[in-house]
């Protein structure tokens, strides 16, 4: 920056110029003067003297106008980066944006507790009836064995001392050829529910009569009526039975049965269905 000294010399040299110019200018007038007045005596002009000292310096002037803007200065070096400021409050929500495409399926929530049983609704009306299905292939048919028979004794028998196999003479029916005539025993062809019934006719007052159906040696029912003469007993029995097993009625010891041309006793049985399990 520019002292006051150097500025008080400068004042000091524009005064000096000042006052050589003014001089200058007196000495040019009184010159004029003397050309136009040839009469006068006057001599000849003498050497300029010394200028004087400087004066006081002026008083301050008026404020220059603004002057026309300068370039632009290069730009700074980037500043260090302040301290963070306070979080301002939350803005009011946004305009609601556009829906956004379909996020992929996310994974198979934990299964929850079955809930409580609802009411049972009311029953739907009746739908429409559906078109008529095609014609299915045929089926193939199956042939159930047939096999049953139905016999009966023509002759009484007296009192026995052991048991004794009722033989039936009077053969009814015997489909399949179960009913063996010379042993009096029905052999089943196959396998399956059997039905057999049986029924006998008492003799005399002096004896009761008594019969069993067996199957093989087991005792399956029996029959007996002991109260008078005249009077028959009779019984029945579903069984299962294998291919092979003998079904058959006993006379028990010490019974007699009575019969004749009206086959008051009988023996009957038939296959309710076969068992291919």
């Amino acid at each position: 920056m520019t002292t006051n000294m150097e500025l008080f010399v400068k004042y000091c040299i524009v005064v000096c110029v000042l006052q050589v110019c003014q001089t200058v200018a007196q000495q040019t007038q009184e010159d004029t003067q003397t050309e136009r007045c040839t009469n006068c005596c006057n001599g000849i002009p003498g050497i300029p003297g010394i200028p004087g000292s400087a004066g006081l310096p002026g008083s301050i002037g008026q404020k220059g106008d603004n002057g026309e803007p300068g370039l632009a200065g290069l730009p700074g070096e980037k500043g260090a980066m302040g301290e963070q400021g306070m979080k301002g409050s939350t803005g009011k929500p946004g305009p609601k944006g556009d829906k956004g495409d379909q996020g992929l399926a996310g994974q198979a929530g934990v299964k929850g507790k079955r809930g409580i049983k609802g009411d049972t609704g009311s029953t739907g009306g009746q739908g429409v009836q559906g078109q008529k299905g095609e014609k299915g292939q045929r089926g193939q048919v199956q042939h159930q064995p047939r096999v049953a028979f139905s016999v009966a004794r023509t002759t009484s028998m007296d009192r026995v001392s052991s048991d004794t196999v009722v033989i039936y003479d009077k053969v009814h029916s015997n489909i399949g050829n179960g009913y063996n005539t010379d042993s009096g025993k029905f052999t089943c062809p196959v396998r399956g529910s059997y039905i057999f019934m049986t029924t006998a006719l008492r003799q005399t007052s002096s004896y009761s009569v008594h019969v069993c159906v067996m199957k093989n040696t087991l005792e399956l029912s029996c029959a007996y009526e002991g109260s008078d003469n005249g009077r028959s007993a009779s019984n029945s029995v579903i069984i299962d039975a294998e291919q092979g097993d003998e079904i058959w009625v006993r006379l028990n010891s010490g019974y007699a049965l009575y019969s004749n041309r009206h086959k008051y006793t009988t023996f009957t049985g038939y296959l309710l269905y076969p068992n291919t399990d």
